[in-house]
């Protein structure tokens, strides 16, 4: 299916708003785009970075603006020499057809490098944290004089919200660190919005303050949609951090009285290029939806389902209820989290999907897939019950919280 097909556009000139009284739309309210000359009076509070410095910057699965902000770097006066920038991929794979220089906004004398986890001699240990993870991380952050982190901030479902400390941890840690910081996901307190007694969150910051050098590195911490910024924090990770979530809960976050009978998600870029990303939206707003209600989930997935290990995991025990029996804190495997999630989700509520993934892939996942010409005669069905419906215009970056 095409973009246009799958565009929450489309699907509203099908749809009669009008006589829909129990219709709820939920969007960010992303409010005034900051100029660019705005931008660049901001990053002027930064110190210009010298020889020997690196780049932090996102991957593929971020929405950041990084070829944008590197280039307003260099206009305000805080780039000027040659520079390391370093992918922080995690434990994600970084697609060989797309060129790492045009990514990042390097230019001819710069050098742009990949993190892989799994490439011990490019790895150090730092020690370990209270909640037992061994925190390894790229050996570039130690050798490093000058270190700018660029990242954006939005709502995360286990983690609280995206940016910030991820730079380092997930983003470059070892495997055996990210999976053992991952593991804390299935507590209940990991989740999203909260921080402060978030366990997932509290050990990746004691993680990365194993770094001595962790006051010294300058960050920025923006809220955005595509190129368009509608916030930047510059500072110290941690206070460029918290600034940027503050804005990120006001932008994001939508408060409703009452759950609902039925969700449609139209999930947003980069998040609908594959259904391991496209979970997110299911879990930014699966909190707003009754049991026994249905979640639709809208999302092309060109890239496939994207990590298969939660989902062969899901295959083999078969249903929900196994799922949720089998998978622990304590016997955990990396991608147990959102094997665990999705179950809890399937196990309470019927599951739809719209998009390019195929049915037996779909049902691996415990989603019936259906065009949108059955959607329409189920939101009909809907409506003549008088049920509530929630649609969710940008999926995995929209959240629905109920007042208390």
């Amino acid at each position: 299916m095409s973009e246009k097909e799958l565009s929450v556009q489309s699907f509203y000139k099908r749809l009669d708003l009008k006589n829909s009284p129990r219709i709820k739309i939920i969007r960010p309210k992303f409010g005034k785009q900051i100029p660019d000359i705005e931008l660049i009076s901001i990053l002027q509070k930064l110190k210009p970075l010298q020889t020997n410095s690196l780049i932090v910057v996102n991957d593929l699965d971020r929405s950041t603006p990084t070829p944008k902000i590197v280039n307003l770097l260099r206009n305000a006066g805080i780039l000027i020499k040659s520079a390391k920038f370093i992918i922080a991929t995690g434990s994600h794979k970084f697609l060989t057809n797309i060129d790492p220089i045009q990514f990042t906004g390097a230019k001819s004398g710069d050098e742009v490098l990949i993190h892989d986890c799994d490439d011990d001699e490019k790895l150090i240990a730092l020690g370990e944290t209270e909640y037992g993870t061994k925190v390894s991380i790229n050996k570039l952050l130690l050798e490093s004089d000058d270190i700018i982190t660029i990242n954006s901030v939005e709502p995360h479902y286990f983690a609280g919200f995206t940016g910030g400390i991820k730079s380092i941890i997930p983003g470059l840690a070892s495997r055996k660190t990210i999976e053992k910081n991952h593991s804390l996901a299935l507590k209940p307190e990991s989740c999203i919005l909260k921080t402060d007694s978030n366990p997932l969150y509290r050990d990746l910051w004691e993680g990365g303050s194993l770094l001595k050098s962790l006051q010294k590195i300058q960050s920025i911490q923006v809220v955005n949609h595509d190129e368009a910024i509608f916030h930047m924090s510059v500072g110290t990770l941690q206070n460029a951090f918290n600034q940027a979530k503050n804005q990120s809960f006001k932008i994001y976050g939508t408060t409703l009285k009452k759950k609902v009978d039925h969700i449609i998600s139209f999930v947003a870029n980069p998040l609908n290029n594959t259904l391991y990303q496209a979970q997110k939206a299911m879990e930014n707003t699966k909190n707003v939806l009754k049991d026994n209600g249905t979640f639709t989930l809208i999302a092309k997935c060109d890239r496939g389902i994207g990590n298969p290990k939660f989902f062969l995991r899901m295959k083999n025990l078969q249903t929900p209820e196994n799922i949720i029996s089998s998978l622990s804190y304590e016997n955990y495997k990396f991608g147990d989290h959102k094997a665990f999630y999705w179950a809890e989700l399937a196990n309470r509520a019927r599951l739809f999907y719209i998009g390019d993934i195929s049915v037996r892939e779909a049902s691996n996942a415990f989603l019936e897939k259906i065009t949108f010409n059955q959607l329409f005669t189920k939101i009909k069905n809907w409506k003549e019950k008088n049920h509530t419906i929630l649609i969710d215009e940008m999926g995995g970056m929209s959240v629905g919280y109920l007042v208390k």
